[in-house]
């Protein structure tokens, strides 16, 4: 049902935007209701809310920030993660990729911040959208859910969003009881209090809100002191004093869209990265402590949750910010074998991969960082051999490039970065061939574009790159060779994946071969050709596992594994004639087989924090493995026949 205040808001915001523009009249499209939000937490526990800024995907680098740190807050060790619910507005049902953008009508559309300056109702009409959804979405999880403790985060445009559905009144009362907290970054409608209370340092109560490191105001001789509000002016009054206790504002010192004063340094680059990689973790302890007062409150016959002590660390008072950071979450893990031999494991965080490597009867598990980045932007990375039979390459994909690092025994690590320019890269494969006898380098890199081949000779004339297919908004793709040694790539959007193949000094082929509309596939691997030339390609959903096959006529489909929650990857391999399928969710890893008329499976590994995110498959000999991403570890599950499966921690990451 909509909510009466809607109408007072749209009037309200179409009147701002006609004092800042004379283009006239703009149309608000109906609000999008949850279609398939995250089922009720009948427990007590925590549901997080996000709403991301100007021209962010879904589950952008400060949406990831925000989940991260938040959970690993409300659950530090040796607290177990449990209870916990993720959302977005602009993406309530669901079917959205990460790095997606919503496309149904009445979803909040973040649209870029230029329009706030250029044509003010696109802006102030994004902002209702995700005032509407954001409202209608509380009122009805409130009143469905009355056990658990909402959070909310908004960066930039999402704060701006939070920030009036907070002030217009459309929340009902039992929406506003259930909030934990509110935390907002970089709000372009700041406000920081009175200007002599922020010069003198005191009477923190008149401006209870403030967090960040801005000064908040500004002295300009003659002329005096003046506010450094947010650069669309601020909201006056800011935030009712209901949400005392449980709400705060982060701004920057130096980000000219909450403190609108650009003279000090540029204000973009400031307002684009000191939130994800500073304040959203500084923020965290905070916002976790008073989420979980909310959740002991609202669950009174409940055993209570140890609320956790906390400081603010601003100008206007005391404290220090926590010790230590939230632990590092693998994000990616791949199994690997150096030319002698030696067993690897390499894990993927977003600032650093690190190698785990062992020699079988030897003296344990050794890890050693490979690469780390400072920016905080890993989004995938691929391991070879070279063929001298000593040197090793590491390729780190960045959503602008590439970077390689390569060592030989003995002589450390080198780095460089070999490829720039390109825009949302979210994967790197390696694939180096023998080109006419001659050693090529070869990287597919999947950017927000579509695929790319980057290659490169020793001693040649430098690195060529070249885009082979114009393909919107892919999600994954898997490398693979036809039995006739056809190179091939393929590679999925959200609803189809597409095949693209070549032979050597050709032009590049395309097709497609699967459709699936529910709209959120994951995760590719092509399985090895049958000996009768036929060929598999598997696509993973949240939901499924499909297999395509086909051999001299068009692919045909159907399902290995249906009805899952939340799978995010996988795995296709064949041992000893035997074909096996990996599939993991959050929580497990399964295995299914079959092999004639004979079929099984089983689960292979469980993770009661429900935070697995990636695995890897493998067998040595008579044994097989998965090495399984959980938080900060990587796990070895083995087994062979008659014995296991077995599960221990291979190692840890730093960082």
């Amino acid at each position: 049902m909509r909510i009466y205040a809607q109408g007072r808001l749209r009037t309200f915001l179409l009147c701002m935007a006609m004092l800042c523009s004379s283009m006239g009249l703009t149309v608000f499209g109906p609000a999008s209701p949850a279609k398939a939000d995250p089922a009720c937490l009948t427990n007590g526990g925590f549901y997080i809310v996000f709403v991301r800024g100007s021209a962010e995907k879904i589950y952008d680098k400060r949406a990831e920030a925000f989940h991260d740190y938040v959970i690993a807050a409300l659950w530090p060790p040796p607290r177990i993660p449990s209870n916990t619910e993720w959302a977005e507005i602009g993406n309530l049902d669901g079917d959205t990729p990460p790095g997606g953008s919503p496309n149904e009508g009445g979803e909040y559309p973040a649209v870029n911040a230029a329009w706030a300056a250029v044509m003010p109702p696109v802006y102030y009409n994004s902002v209702g959208q995700g005032v509407d959804e954001l409202t209608t979405h509380l009122n009805d999880r409130a009143s469905r859910c009355p056990k658990e403790s909402i959070i909310l985060g908004g960066y930039s445009q999402g704060a701006h969003v939070i920030g009036w559905t907070l002030q217009l009144g459309g929340l009902t009362q039992t929406a506003k009881n259930h909030i934990g907290y509110v935390a907002l970054y970089g709000d372009p409608r700041f406000n920081p209090g009175p200007i002599v209370d922020r010069q003198n340092h005191n009477n923190f109560d008149s401006h209870w809100w403030v967090r960040g490191d801005d000064t908040g105001w500004k002295n300009v001789p003659p002329l005096g002191a003046f506010s450094k509000a947010g650069l669309l002016g601020m909201r006056n009054p800011y935030i009712s004093a209901e949400f005392k206790g449980r709400f705060g504002s982060w701004c920057a010192y130096g980000d000219g869209i909450c403190s609108s004063d650009q003279s000090d340094q540029p204000s973009f680059p400031v307002h684009s990265s000191a939130y994800d990689g500073h304040w959203i973790w500084d923020s965290a302890r905070e916002i976790a402590s008073r989420a979980t007062a909310k959740r002991n409150e609202l669950n009174p016959s409940s055993p209570p949750i140890e609320v956790l002590p906390y400081t603010i660390a601003n100008a206007d008072s005391t404290g220090t910010t926590p010790e230590t950071p939230p632990p590092p979450v693998v994000k990616s893990v791949k199994r690997t074998a150096g030319p002698d031999g030696t067993r690897q494991v390499y894990a993927a965080t977003k600032s650093a991969v690190t190698e785990a490597w062992w020699r079988p009867g030897g003296d344990g598990v050794h890890n050693s960082e490979m690469i780390n980045i400072s920016q905080d932007n890993i989004v995938g990375f691929d391991k070879v051999n070279e063929p001298d039979g000593a040197t090793q390459s590491l390729y780190t994909a960045v959503p602008d490039g590439v970077w390689e690092t390569w060592w030989r025994p003995n002589e450390g690590t080198h780095s460089a970065k070999i490829v720039t320019g390109l825009t949302g890269v979210r994967q790197v494969i390696a694939d180096p061939v023998n080109d006419s006898g001659q050693y090529t380098h070869r990287l597919y890199l999947l950017a927000e574009d579509g695929p790319y081949e980057v290659w490169w000779r020793e001693g040649g004339d430098g690195i060529h790159m070249s885009r082979l297919n114009n393909i919107a908004g892919p999600v994954t793709m898997d490398k693979s060779r036809g039995p006739d040694g056809t190179d091939q790539l393929y590679v999925a959007t959200p609803t189809w994946v597409y095949e693209l193949w070549w032979h050597p000094g050709e032009s590049v082929h395309s097709g497609t071969i699967i459709n699936i509309t529910q709209g959120d596939i994951r995760s590719l691997d092509k399985g090895d050709n049958l000996p009768d030339g036929g060929q598999l390609l598997y696509t993973g959903t949240s939901t499924t596992a499909w297999q395509s096959y086909w051999l001299n006529s068009a692919p045909s489909h159907g399902t290995i594994a249906t009805s899952q929650t939340n799978a995010i990857q996988i795995k296709k391999t064949v041992y000893n004639g035997v074909h096996e399928l990996y599939l993991a969710t959050g929580d497990h890893v399964q295995e299914y087989w079959w092999s004639g008329s004979s079929s099984g499976g089983g689960e292979l590994i469980r993770i009661s924090q429900n935070n697995i995110t990636s695995f890897d498959k493998s067998n040595d000999g008579a044994d097989q493995q998965i090495y399984t991403a959980s938080g900060d570890l990587v796990y070895e599950t083995w087994w062979r026949a008659g014995n296991g499966p077995n599960t221990s921690v291979l190692f840890k990451v730093a960082r």
